[in-house]
């Protein structure tokens, strides 16, 4: 990151990953949105829990001297820099905002590798440009926001996979205690067989599109998607398993 970006940036990437979640309810904002919650009133149904994680992490500066972060950029323009380029890194991992952040990289790819780095290696990415290095923090917040999928290690990428059915197992029983539209893809993931291929289509839908563009621009990180890869070859076995311990019709 450091051939494109000031360590100002970086420090905001490092931060934005830091607090992106911070006090997340365990919904999504789809759900706040339909219960019309009072963030959801807040942040008028846009991005509304990460722009609320963002007034969380902000407010610990003024609230909390010893935790203000950001106590050591005495230059206003440096502090507001940080602040926007935070800012931009945290909505991006809005799911709404998913194919914006593929397309504004794809858009780059299509023009070609014009630049060099400071290795005077053609690159795509020029680190004058504001858009190009505003683009690298949301790209690479936005991948370490939906990584788990990609763990070198199959058995922590599974680990991983059941928390998170948790949590939306959780969501969907709380909208029906609502009475609210149910999320479909979150209800009645009730055994590993159900997780397997949840995690092959988000993998899919998601994590391979978004993984294989970083790719494209930063070539030492492709890799990764390699191991996406690997993992869903992990759950496809479990899906074999199950499916013969079962009797189930093999799944295409």
């Amino acid at each position: 990151a450091d051939q494109y970006l000031s360590s100002e940036e970086i420090f905001a990437i490092i931060m934005g990953a830091l607090i992106h979640d911070m006090d997340h309810p365990g919904t999504n904002n789809d759900f706040e949105v339909k219960r019309n919650s009072t963030l959801a009133k807040q942040y008028a149904n846009d991005a509304v829990l990460e722009r609320q994680s963002i007034t969380a992490g902000l407010e610990i500066c003024k609230e909390q001297p010893e935790l203000d972060w950001l106590k050591f950029f005495q230059n206003e323009e440096t502090r507001d820099l940080v602040e926007t380029y935070l800012k931009e890194c945290i909505l991006a991992t809005d799911p709404a905002r998913h194919a914006c952040v593929i397309q504004d990289a794809l858009l780059i790819i299509e023009n070609g590798q014009k630049f060099q780095n400071d290795k005077n290696e053609p690159t795509y990415l020029d680190k004058n440009d504001p858009f190009h290095r505003t683009l690298i923090g949301r790209i690479i917040v936005h991948c370490a926001d939906i990584s788990n999928p990609l763990h070198s290690s199959f058995e922590v990428a599974r680990d991983w996979a059941v928390r998170v059915t948790t949590e939306f197992s959780r969501q969907a029983s709380r909208e029906k205690e609502l009475n609210l539209p149910v999320t479909t893809f979150m209800d009645g993931i009730d055994s590993e067989y159900k997780i397997a291929k949840l995690q092959i289509g988000f993998f899919g839908f998601m994590v391979k599109p978004l993984f294989h563009t970083a790719g494209l621009l930063f070539p030492k990180s492709s890799h990764l998607e390699d191991w996406g890869e690997d993992n869903c070859d992990g759950y496809r076995e479990v899906i074999k398993k199950y499916e013969e311990e079962h009797n189930i019709t093999p799944s295409s």
